[in-house]
């Protein structure tokens, strides 16, 4: 296999015409949202980067069904991105002897199919692949068994009908595609875009060569909003737009407050917000354990019915966060039950702070 030797431009480069043109080009060829086209720019701009970053993030493309343009957007990521390679199926010992020879831009079509079909080492080495420091993959080769250490640390894109494993999307920038309308209009890309687009390539790779430093000394980290993966997730396109320009700064700040929706709870966390919540109503600092399940249960779009909630699971559930009922007098009744403040910890460490 033979990638491109991509030689940087030979004279200082000003980023933000680039950026413009690569959000040109999916305007004319994609059909996306305003904040996913500004998502995509800086997330092909910052791959150049990606060493100097401590956490980089999948960009995963998903679509309800077929025909809603990822492949097109594919091609676009493909012409633009610096060895990029497109594949629809490899196997795990492939995917992390790439960087023997590059370090390569893997673009992953079909992966809703491709990763499904994997073997569970292969989830792993993507997952581990998001952070620089655990980026690295051992196995023991030859008759000796010699342990040898591969870096799966570089840029992967990711395209799936569907979302993919909660893992996954949680080491992402999601860009959620639709099927074009007949009122609008895009153009397919033309056959040579790759060489057509040579020198964005080749600006890209001479300004990040030259700003790698300024980069790695002025991190910026956006704004929390309830979940740490989405920050460090954003953290290298914030870092790249206030490197272009202030105009893409608040571009990236708009899409990051649109396209960074809450992420939906897990069973142990919804629990705790849905005990939260049922405090609330109580009113009391304590509540014994069959009235906190009956509050629970109120809530018809809650899964606590078919999840078969009980006593005893809501109790193995809590076990985890350092919380046990214990025996409690109610009157004359000597009941299981809860006190508020066992709470508190679990409320503050893994909840986003209460709307009131």
């Amino acid at each position: 296999m033979s990638f491109e030797e991509l030689e940087p431009w030979d004279a200082p480069v000003n980023i933000e015409p680039i950026a413009n043109q690569i959000e040109n080009l999916l305007v004319t060829h994609c059909v996306m949202t305003d904040q996913e086209r500004v998502a995509t720019t800086l997330w092909i701009i910052s791959s150049y980067c990606n060493n100097s970053f401590r956490i980089f993030p999948r960009l995963t493309v998903i679509s309800p069904e077929r025909r809603c343009g990822k492949s097109t957007l594919l091609e676009v990521i493909e012409a633009v991105t610096k060895n990029a390679l497109l594949t629809s199926n490899l196997s795990t010992a492939v995917l992390y002897r790439l960087t023997e020879t590059t370090k390569p831009t893997l673009i992953i079509d079909e992966a809703d199919t491709f990763i499904k079909n994997s073997d569970p080492q292969m989830k792993g080495v993507l997952n581990g692949g998001h952070n620089k420091s655990q980026a690295k993959v051992l196995r023991c080769e030859g008759d000796n068994h010699t342990v040898k250490v591969y870096d799966a640390w570089f840029p992967i894109v990711l395209a799936s009908i569907g979302t993919l494993y909660d893992t996954i999307m949680d080491r992402s920038i999601t860009i959620n595609l639709i099927r074009k309308k007949p009122s609008e209009s895009v153009m397919p890309p033309p056959q040579d875009l790759k060489a057509e687009s040579l020198e964005i390539r080749q600006k890209i790779l001479k300004w990040a060569n030259d700003e790698s430093t300024n980069i790695e000394s002025n991190i910026h980290r956006p704004a929390y909003k309830g979940n740490d993966r989405a920050t460090d997730n954003w953290t290298p396109l914030f870092t790249i737009a206030r490197e272009i320009s202030e105009h893409w700064f608040n571009k990236c700040e708009h899409a990051y407050h649109l396209l960074m929706h809450e992420v939906e709870m897990e069973l142990p966390t919804l629990l705790l917000s849905d005990i939260r919540e049922s405090f609330k109503k109580w009113k009391s600092e304590r509540i014994s354990s069959s009235e906190l399940l009956n509050l629970i249960k109120q809530d018809e779009t809650a899964p606590w019915e078919s999840e078969r909630l009980t006593a005893a699971k809501m109790a193995s559930t809590l076990k985890p966060y350092g919380i046990k009922p214990s025996d409690i007098r109610f009157g004359k009744k000597v009941l299981r039950g809860y006190s508020q403040s066992q709470f508190t910890d679990a409320f503050e460490r893994y909840l986003p702070r209460a709307p009131y």
